[in-house]
């Protein structure tokens, strides 16, 4: 078991929980990477060995509170108690986007259990740990529409403005402890390369890029944040300033 400190990315096999591990490594945190896809998370944690420390992918069903306090046992196991907790998991219904009453309900549970169910069990999971060590470091990752809303992703905007409405009151919770509880709310990040001549919909006249979203989350996780709990930093180029097309 390494005596570094340990931090657990839930979708840690995606575009946004790959840059954050990366950035985490790079301080210093052994990484546990967990995901529905354990393959991939394992490659993942491979590629963060590269950067000289310990990594372990560790599979998990998300939706199955059972199977979320066994991978955090899993993590404690091999690596050590989890010191930074970034809950990069979730997404919305993609294909399946409708307006409300339209929406299938089995969609509506799903979205509501993978982006806020999720996240405060995951929280449940690690506050004990970092109670005990009198530190730690909890980044939930929201999204602008959490906080402004959209057409067509109500059960998405609901679970993600959750979140931050979790993340203002688990930090009043867990302040007196010595942990931090604070939120990254991305804008518009693709998830594969972008066509260069696409059009930019924000105010900084360039696509966003998963590492956009990391290099908050690393601050967060560092001791640079130790004054800076309960907040939402959104991450969106300004875009939610005011629309550029959409």
């Amino acid at each position: 078991m390494s005596s570094r400190r340990v931090a657990a990315i839930t979708g840690g096999a995606g575009a946004i929980g790959r840059a954050s591990a990366i950035q985490l490594a790079g301080m210093g945190y052994d990484i546990a990477l967990l995901d529905v896809d354990e393959a991939r998370a394992e490659e993942v944690a491979n590629e963060i060995r590269g950067h000289g420390v310990d990594a372990v992918g560790v599979a998990v069903n998300l939706r199955d509170g059972a199977a979320i306090t066994q991978a955090f046992t899993a993590v404690s196991d091999r690596l050590g108690p989890v010191a930074a907790l970034v809950t990069s998991a979730g997404g919305s219904a993609r294909s399946r986007i409708h307006a409300l009453r339209h929406q299938d309900p089995e969609v509506i549970d799903e979205l509501l259990e993978v982006n806020l169910r999720s996240v405060i069990s995951c929280c449940q999971a690690v506050i004990e740990p970092m109670i005990e060590a009198g530190t730690g470091r909890i980044v939930t990752i929201g999204s602008v529409i959490g906080v402004q809303g959209k057409a067509n992703l109500v059960e998405y905007a609901a679970a993600k403005g959750g979140v931050l409405a979790l993340t203002k009151s688990l930090a009043m919770e867990l302040g007196q402890h010595g942990i931090t509880v604070n939120c990254v709310s991305p804008g518009l990040i693709p998830r594969s390369p972008v066509n260069p001549q696409a059009p930019v919909k924000n105010y900084v006249g360039r696509h966003g890029t998963p590492n956009d979203i990391a290099h908050a989350v690393a601050f967060l996780a560092s001791d640079r944040s130790d004054f800076i709990t309960g907040t939402n930093i959104v991450v969106d180029g300004g875009r939610s300033l005011g629309l550029k097309g959409d």
